[in-house]
C-alpha cells in the first residue's frame, strides 16, 4: 500500500476495499477475501484531477463518499466508479466524511493554508443523503 494512503472503506459484504492514494489523486479498489483478509491486486476505481481523495465511507447503497482535499467538495461514486454526486463546500480542505441518519457530516482543515480561510476547520452537515451503515466488526478466520 502507498504511504500516502487514506481510507480505507469497505463494501457491506466485506469483499471490496477502497483505498485512496492521495498523492496520485486516485482511489484504488481491492478484492478482499473475507475469510483470510488477503487483498487482491489493486485496480483504479476513480481518479480525481482537481484535488486529492482523503477520508471516505460507504453508504447503505454501496456508494463511496470521498472528501476531496484541495477540491472544496465531497464526491459520491457509484459501485461502477461513475461520479454520482458532487457536494460543494465553502472551504478548500475537506478531510473526512461520516454518514449518520440521512446526514452527511464533513470535517475540514485549516492546515497549511497561507491565509485565514473562513470556514476552514469547521464541520459541515448536509441533509437528505443515503444513510450510512453501522461499522462491521473485523473478524479474521
Amino acid at each position: 500500500m502507498p504511504d500516502h494512503s487514506n481510507g480505507p472503506a469497505f463494501t457491506a459484504d466485506g469483499t471490496t476495499m477502497y483505498l485512496a492514494d492521495s498523492a496520485e489523486g486516485r482511489i484504488d479498489r481491492h478484492a478482499v477475501d473475507p475469510r483470510t483478509g488477503e487483498l487482491g491486486e489493486p485496480s483504479v476505481f476513480a481518479t480525481i484531477p482537481d484535488g486529492s481523495p482523503d477520508g471516505m465511507t460507504v453508504d447503505e447503497e454501496d456508494h463511496l463518499w470521498v472528501a476531496v482535499w484541495g477540491g472544496s467538495a465531497v464526491h459520491r461514486y457509484a459501485p461502477d466508479g461513475r461520479l454520482d454526486r458532487v457536494v460543494p463546500l465553502p472551504t478548500p480542505q475537506p478531510a473526512s466524511v461520516c454518514l449518520a441518519g440521512g446526514r452527511l457530516l464533513v470535517t475540514t482543515a485549516a492546515y497549511g493554508l497561507d491565509r485565514v480561510t473562513p470556514g476552514a476547520g469547521a464541520v459541515y452537515a448536509v441533509d437528505g443523503v443515503a444513510p450510512g451503515r453501522p461499522a462491521n466488526a473485523f473478524t479474521l478466520g
